[in-house]
């Protein structure tokens, strides 16, 4: 077991009991479970297709989702798209999207898609346990627009920045 700080994991184990798991691969998102149980996790369901994963959404509820990023017959980016654009109310439940092909059009893609996190196969438990505590305890602004629905890109606020271009797109004073 990773070893967390008491403080933390007893702020995080309600806030994360029921969790959906979808992975084409068994073993592997029975290890993530595994993990997740250890964080304080107690209802964790898998889901080894993407096709219906929005009914089990729909049935269990869950406080957080994490996925594979794409396999035989799944495409996590897709489940995560549909998802955020849909009349549920758990379309802003966070989502950890996890993949061994960690490239720059993987990761855009998951952000664009609406994906709270990103995680890299393999991942140490310290790596999950950072992104969980991440989506859970520190929550990002909800923004709807025509062509994005999901978490605020932006992962840092730097309105204390005291400079005269905050934007590239300011012209120079």
């Amino acid at each position: 077991m990773y070893a967390a700080d008491p403080v933390l994991l007893k702020k995080l184990g309600p806030r994360i009991e029921r969790v959906l798991i979808l992975d084409p691969v068994p073993t592997s998102g029975k290890m993530m479970g595994e993990f997740l149980r250890d964080f304080g996790s107690r209802q964790i369901s898998m889901v080894h297709k993407t096709a219906g994963a929005l009914g089990v959404v729909a049935n269990m509820d869950p406080q957080l989702i994490i996925t594979e990023y794409r396999g035989p017959e799944f495409d996590g980016v897709e489940f995560v798209r549909e998802l955020r654009r849909s009349r549920l109310s758990q379309r802003t439940v966070p989502v950890i999207l996890y993949t061994a092909e960690a490239t720059v059009e993987s990761i855009k893609g998951a952000r664009d898609a609406g994906a709270h996190e990103f995680l890299r196969k393999p991942y140490a438990i310290k790596d999950l346990f950072r992104r969980v505590e991440n989506v859970m305890l520190k929550p990002r602004d909800w923004i709807e627009a025509q062509m994005y629905v999901g978490p605020d890109r932006r992962r840092f606020n730097s309105e204390a920045y005291a400079g005269t271009r905050k934007r590239r797109a300011e012209k120079a004073a």
